[in-house]
């Protein structure tokens, strides 16, 4: 069953080109708009240029400005956006940390579409 997200705005910020397709292939049968960047810099730009972002997946390890930077930075300019951190790499406080910078959700990867779709669909109930 897919859901149909027409009129959602999900921001990928994903610096592995595999990562962010695999995201992007799930989301797209959504209906979803779907916004991509490459690190957290992108990201916060995208955020403050777009003021309807409803959902970010957010990879933790990018170039320039990591996921958790990022994170901190969007939730200041608007603490409404839903964030799911996504990592492969998890140390003893990674969700912790995550968590603490205004992150939703933490998943470690690889992420199953399946908890991916229920995930941003608790977060988009909780409105």
């Amino acid at each position: 069953m897919v859901s149909d997200w027409k009129g959602i705005n999900i921001l990928i910020v994903e610096d592995v080109v595999s990562s962010a397709m695999y995201f992007k292939s799930a989301i797209k049968q959504t209906g979803a708009t779907i916004f991509s960047a490459e690190d957290g810099d992108q990201a916060i730009e995208i955020v403050k240029n777009n003021k309807d972002i409803h959902i970010i997946i957010m990879d933790i390890h990018m170039p320039k400005m990591d996921g958790i930077e990022a994170t901190k930075i969007i939730k200041s300019i608007n603490p409404k956006i839903r964030i799911i951190i996504q990592t492969a790499y998890v140390f003893k406080n990674t969700k912790e940390e995550c968590l603490k910078a205004g992150s939703d959700i933490f998943l470690e990867k690889p992420v199953s579409l399946i908890t991916l779709i229920s995930s941003i669909t608790d977060l988009l109930n909780k409105k």
